[in-house]
This record gives C-alpha cells, sequence and structure tokens, in this order.
C-alpha cells in the first residue's frame, strides 16, 4: 500500500468517526451508594434492571486482568482494536471449510458489540471493526479493558466483573482467589450454562483454564494447586441495603451511578440498632416510629440517617422517611427567637418578663403545663420552655425578624408561607423537618454560624455559611440549654445516672402528634423526633418522656463524648444585675445576681422595680406631683409591677404591697397608662347565637395603685368593679364602643361588632 494510499485511508477514517462518533452506553450501570470510608451501603438496578456495577481501576486486580486477556486476547496490548491473524483464519475457516469455527473477536471488537449490540452478520462483524479502530483511537488499552470487564455477562441479570464477584462471592474483584478470577473468565462464554447452579459443567471448565493459567505462569504452582481444591461456592450474596432512607434519597436526586455519602457506618449501625430497640417499648402506647439525625459540627457532615425505625415494616409505614417530614415542631423553634432577642438588645438572660395570662389581638397562648408563674427571668423563660414569655417576646421583636432568620436557614416551610404565619409560629403553628431543626442546633455549637448539611462527601459542596447570630448570643443559648433545672429532664433513674453533657431542647406539638428532642455538644448534633407518620395524636407522646430519652442514648451509646466544652465567646462579659427585674442596679436593689451579657447591645437600663409614691403618714391615701400637700406627706418605695402582673396577682389573689388610692380631691389627669381591655379585641365581629341571652365577659389589666375601674358600653355608664374583676354584659346585634376608665380617669376604648348566627 502506497503512502498515498493509507494517508487517504487514514483521513477518510477520521471524516467517518467525526460522522459517526461512537455511541454512548445508553443503558447505564447500577446507582451504588457508598459509606465515607468507600463500603458499599445500598445498590440500585440499572434502568434496564440489570446488575451492572462500574467498577474502578483500582477494584480491577492484576491477575484479573492478566487472566482474562490471556483467556480471550492474547495480543490485546499489540492489535489495533482487530488481530489481522485472526480474521485471516477466521475467513479461511468460515469460507474453505464452510463452517463457523472462530470470530477472531478481540477484547476490543467484543466491548464494541455489548456496547451496541447487534445480529451477528457480515454487516455487523465490519460495523465491530470499525468501532473498535474508534475505541482504540479515543481509549487507553487499560481504559478499554476496564469498559469491557464492567460489560461481561454472567448470566441472568447480572454483568460486569464486580457484579459477578459481590453476587456470587460477596467480594470486590480485587479480593478474588485465583479460582474465583477462573470462574470469572469462563461464565462469559456461555453465561446461560456456566452459572455456579451448574455445578459439573462450571468447575470442569474452571480447573480446565486453571491449569492453563498455571502452565502460562499467570499464578504459581502453590496457588493452581490450591485453587484446584478451593471449594465451589453455588449460593448468591445479596447487594447492600443499608441507610435505605439516606440511599433512595440520593439516587432520587442525582444523576450518577456512584454516590459516596458522608455516612459513618459506625456510627450509623449504632444509631439503627439503639432506634430499632428504643421503639419496640414505646409501641405499647401505640408510638410506632422515629427518626434521628446525627450530624458532625465541625464538618456539617451527616454521620447517620435514620429515615425511620425500619424500612421494611410496612405495617408502620417505615418507607416514610422521618428526616424530611413536615411535622409541627412545637417548642424547638424557641432557642432561635431568644438569640436573636439577645443580639437585638431586648432582653439579656437575667431580664425579668411577666408569665401570666395575656391577649395578643385575640391570640391567647397557654403554658404547657396550663399554668402560670408570675415574673420569670429569660433564662428560666427559655429553660421551662414557656410559651407566654416566648409569644410576648416575638410580638415585641416583630415576625418578620424570626421568619427572615428561619428562611435564611433553609426552612422551605416557613420561607413559603412567611406572609401566612402569626404568633403561634414559635409554639410549633408552622412545618419544619428534622433536618431543618438539627441544622438549627448545630448553628448553636457553631458560634451562631448556619451551615448546609451535607449527605455527600464530593468536594463541589459549596459551603453556604450564613451568620445568624454573634458567638455571644449562640454561647448564651447554649449555657441556659445545659442546665440541669429543667421540666424536660427524663425523671427515670437510668437515664439520669449517665447524663451526657449537652446541650438540648425538646417540643410537643399541639395534639401530641410529635415528640422532638436536639441536642449538640462542641463535636456532634442529634436530632430526634418520635411520633406516628399518620399523624395521630397519643396521650403519652411528648418531647420529654418520649424523646429526650432516645437522645441521651444516643449521646452515650455512639460513644460521641467529647471532655471539652464550649469556651466563652469573646464577645462575652460579666455584670451585676438586680435580680428582681435583671437591670443595672439602683440604689434599692438589694438583691444582685451575676449575669453573663453582650457589651453595648444588652439592656443597660436603670432599674425601676420600686417607685416613689408620695402618701399620707398613714399610707392610705397616695398623692401625685400636683396634688401632693406642702407638709403632713412623706415618700415611700412601692413595687412597679407592670399592669397585666397586678392583673394576675389580683385574679390569684396572690398577696402584694398595693398603693394606697390616690387622692380623690385631685382633679389633676395623670400621665401614665390607664386600664388595657384585654378580654375583647379591638375590631374583631363575635358570633352569638339568636335567642340564647348570650353574654360577652369584660376583663382589664390596671397598673399598681387603682382602686376602682368603670365600664361604659355605648357611652353609657353599665358598671363599677374591681381592676381584676371579671364583668359580663348582655350581646346585642350590632356594634358596641366599650370603654373601660380607672379612678384616675386614665381610658381606653375599644370596639366590636356583635352578629346573630
Amino acid at each position: 500500500m502506497t503512502v498515498g494510499a493509507l494517508i487517504f485511508l487514514v483521513i477518510l477514517f477520521k471524516v467517518i468517526d467525526l460522522i459517526s462518533p461512537l455511541p454512548g452506553f445508553a443503558r447505564g450501570y447500577s446507582t451504588m451508594i457508598y459509606s465515607s470510608d468507600g463500603q458499599i451501603i445500598h445498590g440500585f438496578l440499572s434502568k434496564d434492571q440489570k446488575w451492572r456495577i462500574r467498577a474502578d481501576q483500582e477494584e480491577v486486580s492484576a491477575e484479573l486482568c492478566k487472566a482474562v486477556i490471556f483467556k480471550e486476547d492474547k495480543c490485546f496490548y499489540f492489535h489495533p482494536g482487530f488481530n489481522p491473524v485472526s480474521v485471516v483464519r477466521a475467513l479461511y475457516n468460515n469460507t474453505i471449510k464452510g463452517r463457523r469455527t472462530s470470530g477472531a473477536s478481540t477484547i476490543t471488537m467484543q466491548l464494541a458489540r455489548m456496547l451496541n449490540p447487534a445480529p451477528r452478520t457480515f454487516k455487523s462483524k465490519l460495523r465491530e471493526t470499525f468501532r473498535a479502530l474508534q475505541l482504540e483511537c479515543h481509549y487507553t488499552k487499560k481504559e478499554i479493558l476496564l469498559m469491557y470487564l464492567n460489560l461481561l455477562p454472567y448470566g441472568g441479570n447480572i454483568e460486569g466483573v464486580k457484579a459477578a464477584s459481590m453476587i456470587y462471592f460477596g467480594q470486590l474483584p480485587c479480593e478474588l482467589s485465583p479460582a474465583q478470577i477462573a470462574m470469572l473468565t469462563v461464565i462469559p462464554n456461555n453465561p446461560n450454562v456456566l452459572k455456579p447452579q451448574n455445578h459439573k459443567t462450571l468447575l470442569q471448565n474452571r480447573n480446565y483454564w486453571l491449569k492453563r493459567m498455571g502452565e502460562r505462569k499467570i499464578f504459581t504452582q502453590e496457588q493452581i494447586a490450591d485453587a484446584l481444591a478451593e471449594d465451589f461456592e453455588t449460593r448468591h450474596y445479596l447487594v447492600p441495603r443499608q441507610a435505605p432512607h439516606l440511599s433512595y434519597r440520593l439516587k432520587a436526586e442525582s444523576e450518577s451511578d456512584r454516590i459516596v455519602t458522608s455516612l459513618n457506618m459506625l456510627l450509623q449501625n449504632k444509631a439503627e440498632s439503639a432506634v430499632r430497640n428504643y421503639i419496640r417499648g414505646l409501641r405499647s402506647m401505640q408510638i410506632n416510629n422515629a427518626a434521628v439525625l446525627i450530624v458532625n459540627n465541625h464538618t456539617m457532615n451527616v454521620e447517620a440517617y435514620i429515615g425511620s425505625a425500619g424500612f421494611d415494616e410496612n405495617q408502620y409505614s417505615g418507607q416514610v422517611d422521618g428526616v424530611q417530614a413536615i411535622r409541627s415542631p412545637g417548642s424547638a423553634l424557641k432557642p432561635m427567637l431568644y438569640m436573636l432577642a439577645f443580639d437585638r438588645g431586648l432582653v439579656s438572660p437575667k431580664t425579668v418578663v411577666s408569665d401570666v395570662p395575656v391577649n395578643f389581638n385575640g391570640y391567647r397562648p397557654e403554658n404547657y403545663d396550663e399554668s402560670y408563674r408570675g415574673s420569670v427571668s429569660i433564662e428560666q423563660a427559655l429553660a421551662l420552655s414557656l410559651n407566654v414569655p416566648a409569644v410576648d417576646l416575638l410580638d415585641k421583636m416583630g415576625l418578620n425578624d424570626l421568619t427572615g432568620a428561619l428562611a435564611s436557614t433553609d426552612f422551605k416551610w416557613i420561607a413559603g408561607h412567611k406572609k401566612k404565619v402569626g404568633l403561634s409560629l414559635i409554639l410549633g403553628g408552622c412545618g419544619a423537618t428534622l433536618e431543618e431543626l438539627t441544622g438549627m442546633y448545630a448553628a448553636f455549637a457553631n458560634q451562631g454560624v448556619w451551615r448546609p448539611l451535607h449527605y455527600v462527601t464530593e468536594a463541589t459542596v459549596k459551603d453556604g455559611s450564613i451568620r445568624i447570630g454573634s458567638p455571644g448570643s449562640a454561647y448564651l443559648i447554649t449555657e441556659i440549654l445545659t442546665g440541669l433545672k429543667r421540666p424536660d429532664l427524663p425523671n427515670e433513674y437510668q437515664m439520669t445516672a449517665n447524663l451526657p453533657r449537652v446541650a438540648w431542647k425538646t417540643g410537643t406539638s399541639y395534639g401530641r402528634r410529635d415528640g422532638w428532642a436536639i441536642g449538640y455538644n462542641e463535636d456532634y448534633t442529634i436530632g430526634v423526633w418520635i411520633g406516628n407518620f399518620i399523624g395521630n395524636g397519643i396521650p403519652e407522646l411528648n418531647g420529654t418522656d418520649c424523646a429526650v430519652p432516645l437522645l441521651f442514648m444516643l449521646f452515650n451509646q455512639i460513644g460521641v463524648q467529647n471532655t471539652d466544652w464550649f469556651k466563652p465567646a469573646p464577645d462575652i462579659d460579666f455584670r451585676l444585675v438586680c435580680s428582681e427585674t435583671g437591670m443595672i442596679p439602683d440604689t434599692f436593689c438589694h438583691n444582685q445576681v451575676m449575669e453573663n451579657y453582650l457589651p453595648g447591645i444588652s439592656p443597660s437600663v436603670r432599674c425601676n422595680h420600686m417607685k416613689v409614691i408620695f402618701t399620707n403618714k398613714e399610707e392610705t391615701m397616695s398623692y401625685c406631683s400636683d396634688c401632693v400637700p406642702a407638709t403632713g406627706y412623706k415618700t415611700v418605695l412601692y413595687p412597679n409591677f407592670p399592669p397585666q402582673l397586678v392583673s394576675y396577682y389580683e385574679e390569684m389573689n396572690i398577696p402584694y404591697k398595693k398603693i394606697p388610692e390616690h387622692n380623690r380631691e385631685c382633679n389633676s389627669l395623670l400621665q401614665e397608662k390607664g386600664p388595657v381591655i384585654t378580654s375583647l379585641t379591638d375590631g374583631a365581629e363575635y358570633l352569638v347565637i339568636a335567642g340564647r341571652h348570650q353574654h360577652l365577659m369584660l376583663k382589664s389589666i390596671s397598673e399598681n395603685g387603682t382602686a376602682h375601674v368603670f365600664w361604659y358600653i355605648n357611652k353609657k355608664f353599665y358598671k363599677k368593679s374591681a381592676p381584676a374583676e371579671v364583668v359580663y354584659f348582655e350581646a346585642t346585634k350590632g356594634s358596641h364602643t366599650i370603654t373601660c376608665s380607672d379612678d384616675k380617669g386614665r381610658s381606653s376604648t375599644i370596639n366590636i361588632r356583635v352578629s346573630m348566627i
């Protein structure tokens, strides 16, 4: 052949290669899920329902490659994709002798046929030869051999040496013995006949080729002797099905056939066992489901992911993924509210607030235990998970601050409903998932920095960190959530005897449908959800009794303890504050306590829990600055209670030091706030049943020193009462103006509408 003709053929090949490129492998490989250390933890059939598992180069041993090349294509490393000598020999045998004795197919040609199957005709053989040349031009010999090994048929729906090695031997290809290697080189020649179930035929072929491989010194004679005596396995191993919820999730989210997760299988297996054993004890109370997430705070890798107590428990809807299920978080969002309030200077840990019944424009929250404590500090309100102080704080701070922070940290339901939620959000009047809550608590452990959870170990995962709180406010939250004097501390001795050092918070949704417990130390954050996927309420279900014991069990049994603890943040300082209010002490503040606070941010108002009142000598009458007499009076310190606390004390008959009634002869109109109507909401419409003579309640709160209040309906005097006394009036159809005036002349007015049904 002349040089010109050779150049022409090369150019022609290049043109055809451009016009008709190599086809892709449309059937694809099985999706395999790996743990962080490279173990296969779950496998899925390929699109065409095959076990076709892609092996990497390091997973295929040199002995296996040598054995396959020896048996299938001894000149593999020397030919350009087809073997001219074999082609001539095949043509001679097939034409001169009139029968097909050899196909002359090289490994590269066999690969071309597997990539694009077609009937075995002369035309197909020419196409395979051209495709083989293309493969040799575009890939190295090592790559071609690996693709070939990944597509070899092994009977049924098993293809590729890795799938065959795992299913027939329960091992990776790099771990095979010489006998097993020989079996894998033999089966593809006739996979429907040469399979482990056909013991005798496969054994004969295996031993024949073992001896030939020994002659070519692919294996030593000692290895061959051991291989010939090796037991013959006929069983099938199952492809692993661990961490099913995360595996199904990642398969749905990724197109890759190899997904390396962040899971630590030691933690995963221990957590699964703990959840499985624990939930059995709750099923006697009809509490059937649980979900757990364990996050490494340093890397944000999810190291354990349990979506349910049992994936195969169909009677308990075990295939539902509790980690992603949208549920009511109960009180679990409160730490976020308090952290934001600390950073905005609204409160500090020792700030004293009222825990009394309050009407927030028609919304009247109650505490979980249906009792009230009068005055509590902010740290007590959070540690005791009191509802009224939390709602009051959210009302003062504003919903937008909280919903904005939650939306920025990937609370998807809240982000989509920011304009629809109300103050009940902080008590669980919203939707949240276990992964969202666990990620939020991990931010407290990471000094107020939120980072997205990582489920895979790929380097392309973006950081996406957001600062949602200062290091100081996050530390204040941690200190409060670490306290042992908690109502959500389990009472069982076995749970408290080895109590791990963690900061934690519980939550119980309305109707007792969900029980939450999320805790963290420096290294790990663990989120626990307990409940039923069908969403029914269970009287015994709550975060304290049902979720906290499992949380502590996981911290103890999994062994994620750290002797170190969080160091005080650099933006934290100490100060003395009045124990009565949590404010900067005044001269009358005799009881003071130490407080952690944020300098320049935390409230620094001078304490006002006492105020000076002018009274007569008997302290039976009080004066204002306009009516104080020239002589015969004295100044006395009286408690400066907020009106709602005074009303609560009056209603509950709790004794307190009352300011004497104001001088009745004083004509001056005082400027302090007047009574506040709490039983009805301004602008609201009330529905009553016609003909029933139903009554509406009138109730107000007044400051300390108010002796009486006067009620007016539609500008007509109705009744005189004590400040906290409840009054009723018959509701008639139409609009009504209601006014409440105190004995100092101060008043407040609301307008309501009554409709009949």
